[in-house]
């Protein structure tokens, strides 16, 4: 299946026909609508997903897992910003993006039907450890505008690196148990 997990070239499009453009080709203009559409189109992805597991633990591995996603690029992107290779603009817009998709999974969490007390604790861990996620990510949002002091730049980036790894494995151990 294109899409789920097939591998495409660097510098090669996907899908076929599909025109290049070059830099002297005009782009086209994105309206404000294209990104909410693309995140809604991404959460569907995620939550259709490619042979997905079902039930709670299915579900809440998929929220962690793009919670994971979201934490490494934002790690990513913060640290590009600190060192200088990569401008405030992008680096803001980069973790707006990451707050978008962790918003979505945190909703996709706590949205989630539990049975008992188990699945209940469950749920709120998952959920909490996304949120928190997400409060990194606007910490990081605040040092990029220079609300923050960039001294705890090198900190945030270890912090939401060891966030993302938690939560990867957490999904996969999710996964698992879902069958």
């Amino acid at each position: 299946m294109e899409g789920c997990g097939a591998a495409v070239p660097v510098g090669e499009a996907p899908g076929e026909g599909r025109a290049r453009l070059g830099p002297s080709t005009a782009r086209p203009r994105r309206s404000r609508a294209a990104g909410p559409t693309a995140a809604l189109l991404a959460a569907a992805g995620l939550l259709g997903g490619c042979a997905t597991p079902g039930g709670l633990a299915g579900n809440l591995s998929q929220a962690a897992s793009q919670a994971s996603s979201s934490a490494a690029s934002s790690a990513l992107g913060l640290e590009l910003y600190l060192d200088g290779r990569t401008t405030a603009t992008v680096a803001d817009v980069t973790l707006i993006d990451m707050a978008r998709q962790v918003s979505t999974a945190q909703d996709a969490a706590s949205q989630q039907v539990v049975a008992g007390g188990d699945e209940l604790k469950l749920r709120d861990d998952v959920t909490g450890a996304i949120t928190a996620v997400g409060d990194e990510i606007d910490q990081a949002r605040a040092l990029v505008a220079g609300a923050v002091p960039a001294e705890e730049g090198p900190a945030l980036v270890t912090d939401l690196q060891a966030r993302a790894g938690a939560l990867s494995d957490t999904a996969d151990r999710l996964e698992k148990a879902a069958g």
